[in-house]
């Protein structure tokens, strides 16, 4: 684990270098000038080379990466350029309510979606995993948008159950009551992706542990790989120690965890009927 968790600090260097750079490019040559939109429409060369001045942005390129770099490291990004207010306020004022919803949204997720993956791999091939894998791509094929207004006009507006909108200063008032219509529209939008993603998972440990045993064969029932994968699955929460916090990073990490369950299917000799039927095609 410290040799895993030192490797992916090591891999966030390189990345964190191209992040800055790519933000960095598209904030000076495709965002435009900040002094022309500061200044406004009626506004005099000597007022927009003014903002520029005071804002920094009339040095050159290299000073601009290396000051912005800084910003980053240290975490003071200055002033905001439209409301004058300290940046790094404004996103400590926003990071609660932000994880508010991230977090019982990550959990919620994780374990609904591994536990439909394995319910969907056990019946693969069946009408029931056609149906669900019809409804995961029609799900995955509309905009977050549309569940976002239809979410609230239904279940906030006409029926009521949700504030539409609004934040307390009581943290179990803002998870219950403001967050909860948040998380159930993230888990309705996130369910499709991560049941596919999960089910793929499942599927190929599945076989290649029926391709590692070449044949061996026992009295395996069909719950054989809930029992090979259910105590690696029942612990969605095992990659909050990687330093990754992407979302997908984190479901990803999940899953590698269902594979190692799953592969412990080859090394007790047991195979399902999927994995046999696996053999005899390779055969």
């Amino acid at each position: 684990m410290t040799a895993y968790i030192i490797r992916r600090l090591w891999q966030m260097i390189p990345t964190l270098l191209g992040v800055i750079l790519l933000v960095f490019v598209l904030f000076n040559w495709i965002g435009g000038d900040p002094a022309y939109v500061l200044a406004g429409k009626i506004s005099s060369a000597e007022q927009i080379e003014n903002i520029r001045r005071q804002l920094g942005v009339d040095q050159p390129y290299y000073v601009q990466l290396w000051i912005f770099i800084k910003q980053v490291l240290t975490a003071d990004f200055g002033a905001s350029w439209s409301t004058n207010e300290a940046v790094s306020h404004i996103m400590a004022t926003r990071l609660g309510p932000s994880l508010t919803v991230l977090i019982p949204l990550l959990i919620l997720s994780t374990i609904i979606a591994i536990g439909l993956a394995l319910g969907v791999a056990y019946v693969r091939g069946s009408l029931t995993d056609r149906v669900v894998m019809i409804v995961c791509t029609v799900g995955l094929s509309i905009s977050i948008l549309v569940y976002i207004i239809v979410f609230q006009y239904f279940f906030a507006y006409k029926l009521g159950w949700f504030p539409v909108q609004g934040w307390g200063d009581s943290f179990w008032q803002n998870l219950v009551v403001y967050a909860s219509l948040p998380v159930l529209i993230g888990l309705v939008v996130s369910i499709a992706p991560d049941l596919r993603l999960f089910r793929t998972f499942v599927l190929d440990s599945r076989f290649k542990a029926g391709a590692t045993v070449s044949g061996r064969t026992s009295s395996c029932t069909r719950r054989c790989p809930f029992s090979s994968g259910s105590s690696s699955a029942s612990h969605p929460t095992c990659a909050c120690s990687a330093p990754s916090f992407s979302m997908r990073s984190i479901r990803i990490t999940c899953a590698r965890r269902v594979q190692k369950g799953f592969r412990k299917t080859a090394s007790c000799g047991c195979t399902c009927s999927a994995t046999r039927r696996f053999q005899s095609s390779r055969t």
